[in-house]
């Protein structure tokens, strides 16, 4: 059988780390796409992988192979499936770090014409998560307004970008330091509020003039479950797509209650295929002008290539980096 190269995770003596190997070749199969892959990004999830913590429902019994986006070519598809041999993508994949990889057809967005095949694996997975927190799980109307929090993270300064596609009419960007304002409000966010120490929740009230956030993203967690409650407006919205600070908070039930709040967690693991699919297509439907245009455009902080997987994912634990790392795949490399 044909085998070809992916960055999969192996026991050492000092604990799980990734290594290069050869693996069976995927194999196509009705209604999948085969891609040739170009690039790769690197997200926290992958570290959560490596430590055996991250598990997807319906993943395979095989070599963990790490990664969970790329972009490339398409090798192979089905006549009526929209995409053809030559076609530049990129999509969701779990095991995006390998040489081939099959994919749902439902799945892949197709590349820009003036982007890169690094741009589109920097891009993919945080376009499909901000879309699917405001659209979705946060119901975002027109004129409401928007907070993300961790707004300097690769998927929140997506976000920030996807709020105002979505009409947003206002949208805040929290950040641990204000040292990113002028980033952050180039994005589009309106203003920016540092959620430091004591007198969060405090400060977005003040900045909204005292009636809260419609629409609030939470990328941190438990830590600031209280003040997003605090901050949210009257009938607002709490979606909680990351646990960076934690995973447990304390919860005033009195104030969900008087402001009759919805708190909504996502994740892509429990999803099944028709669930991702579905939130593929409304980043199709609703940013394709916004990607063709240049008004929604992923920041790279540095490319490295897919051997120096290790290094990438210490940049991310670090936080060292401003915007996505992303690895060029090399066949043969």
């Amino acid at each position: 059988m044909k085998s070809i190269k992916a960055m999969v995770v192996v026991e050492a003596a000092s604990g799980p780390v990734i290594r290069q190997r050869d693996i069976d070749a995927p194999v196509r199969d009705i209604g999948q796409l085969l891609i040739e892959v170009r690039a790769a990004s690197v997200n926290r999830a992958d570290l959560a992988v490596l430590a055996g913590t991250h598990v997807s429902a319906g993943a395979s019994t095989g070599p963990t192979v790490v990664g969970l986006d790329c972009a490339g070519v398409v090798l192979e598809a089905d006549t009526d499936s929209g995409f053809a041999p030559g076609d530049r993508v990129m999509t969701m994949v779990g095991g995006g770090l390998a040489e081939q990889v099959v994919v749902d057809a439902r799945m892949p967005i197709r590349l820009p014409d003036a982007w890169s095949f690094e741009m589109g694996a920097g891009a993919v997975l945080a376009l499909m998560t901000g879309h699917n927190a405001l659209h979705t799980a946060g119901r975002l109307a027109a004129g409401e307004s928007v907070l993300v929090n961790a707004a300097r993270s690769a998927v929140g300064q997506a976000t920030i970008q996807i709020a105002c596609e979505l009409g947003a009419g206002r949208v805040l960007a929290a950040a641990r330091s204000l040292r990113d304002e002028t980033f952050l409000k180039g994005l589009g966010a309106d203003a920016v509020v540092a959620t430091g120490p004591g007198g969060f929740a405090e400060a977005v009230l003040a900045v909204t003039d005292g009636q809260g956030v419609d629409v609030i993203v939470d990328h941190v967690g438990g830590p600031y479950l209280g003040d997003h409650v605090a901050a949210a407006a009257l009938k607002g919205r709490i979606v909680g797509v990351g646990r960076l600070g934690g995973a447990e908070g304390a919860l005033d039930m009195e104030t969900l209650a008087v402001k009759r709040l919805d708190i909504v967690g996502v994740t892509f693991r429990t999803r099944d295929a028709g669930e991702k699919a579905a939130i593929a297509a409304g980043v199709r439907a609703d940013l394709a002008g916004a990607l063709d245009e240049g008004r929604l455009t992923p920041r790279i902080d540095r490319v490295l290539p897919w051997t120096e997987v290790l290094d990438a994912q210490d940049i991310v634990a670090a936080d060292a980096h401003l915007g996505k790392i992303v690895l060029t795949v090399s066949a043969g490399a």
